[in-house]
């Protein structure tokens, strides 16, 4: 059986980084969802698509910098998050489950790319590091913003993860060891590391002088 996810084409860009409020609400009422939807009614799961569209558009986007292959990655989350109902056990709440596979798909994606881009080019750089500009310059303040998402790129996977888990999607620790399936220490620690990385690579690149990247 497949879902129909047509809910999901009208990604609203202006609110992709807006928090929820009423996540504790929330999450009560999806427990009740997925019971109907590995119950076989798509309609709740089509509600929960409609709940967390924008959350993993968002942690695509954050990771690919790239508005389509975000987009087209969040097709395939749902999908297989549909796919695999039958082993969710209710032992993390369901966005955080969603959002684990969301994460393990986006690195993923990304190891693919990087092959891809070393098969063909010979250079280990992703193909958006090339370009003139992209979307996320715009999100951040001219040379400075567009040496961070370059440096954020260029770290390895797990680091990445646990910047853009914490820098983008403001998660807590706890939410991301649920997300990352790790110790909330072993959170902490790949994010310092990642911080680490990150300040050594602007300084390379002149654009910070001292001082430390993160809170």
């Amino acid at each position: 059986m497949s879902v129909a996810l047509d809910t999901a084409a009208g990604y609203d860009t202006a609110a992709v980084t807006e928090r929820d409020n009423h996540t504790e609400i929330r999450t009560r009422a999806d427990e009740a969802l997925v019971a109907q939807a590995m119950a076989g009614d798509t309609s709740a799961f089509e509600e929960l698509v409609r709940r967390y569209r924008n959350e993993v558009y968002a942690l695509s986007y954050h990771f690919v910098k790239n508005r389509e292959e975000a987009w087209d990655i969040s097709q395939e989350v749902f999908i297989k998050a549909y796919r695999s109902l039958p082993s969710f056990r209710g032992d993390a709440g369901f966005k955080t489950w969603l959002m684990r596979i969301t994460a393990n798909h986006c690195k993923d994606t990304f190891k693919k790319r990087r092959l891809q881009t070393v098969t063909l080019d010979g250079e280990d750089s992703p193909d958006w590091a090339r370009e003139e500009s992209h979307p996320g310059q715009h999100a951040h303040a001219g040379e400075l913003g567009a040496a961070i998402d370059k440096a954020v790129a260029a770290l390895p996977a797990k680091h990445r993860m646990a910047f853009v888990l914490r820098e983008y999607e403001d998660m807590s620790y706890q939410e991301m060891a649920g997300v990352m399936q790790c110790s909330m220490g072993t959170v902490m620690s790949r994010l310092h590391h990642a911080r680490k990385k990150l300040q050594q690579a602007l300084r390379e690149t002149g654009v910070l002088e001292g001082g430390e990247y993160g809170h």
